[in-house]
């Protein structure tokens, strides 16, 4: 098949111009993609998280988006133990927030961005009795 120079170059116009409408378009999906919780100095039984010590969190998500965090223990859902409640992804797309446990037990942690309807991302971990140390958390089971 041969095409006109006019053709090729329409073609290859209309090609650079389709690329660039696709790059531009907004992904699709959730906007927090990952939760890191971090134990710190948090030691002792199997826990790595202890009542009354204080952890970080971070989500991973867009850059520049604002994510809400939840705490979800024994089926209730509470902002209470988190602060910030809603922090700004940086340029690395990291938003983190302090995170104090107040109950022993199963914690879900959830995180998303903060508009009406976006699918909240999930991560779950399992807290005991914490003893704070200052900079440093002594877990009991």
């Amino acid at each position: 098949m041969t095409f006109s120079k006019k053709t090729a170059a329409a073609m290859t116009a209309l090609g650079a111009v389709t690329a660039a409408i696709a790059l531009a378009a907004p992904t699709a999906g959730a906007a927090v993609t990952r939760i890191d919780v971090s134990p710190g100095l948090s030691f002792g039984s199997s826990n790595s998280f202890g009542t009354g010590c204080s952890y970080t969190v971070t989500a991973t998500a867009r850059p520049g988006i604002a994510v809400v965090f939840l705490d979800e223990v024994d089926g209730l859902r509470t902002t209470d133990t988190l602060k910030p409640v809603g922090p700004v992804a940086d340029a690395n797309g990291k938003a983190s927030t302090t995170w104090t446990p107040a109950k022993k037990g199963e914690h879900k942690l959830w995180a998303a961005e903060y508009i009406s309807g976006e699918t909240y991302f999930l991560t779950t971990v399992t807290v005991g009795t914490g003893v704070n140390a200052g900079p440093a958390c002594v877990v009991l089971p």
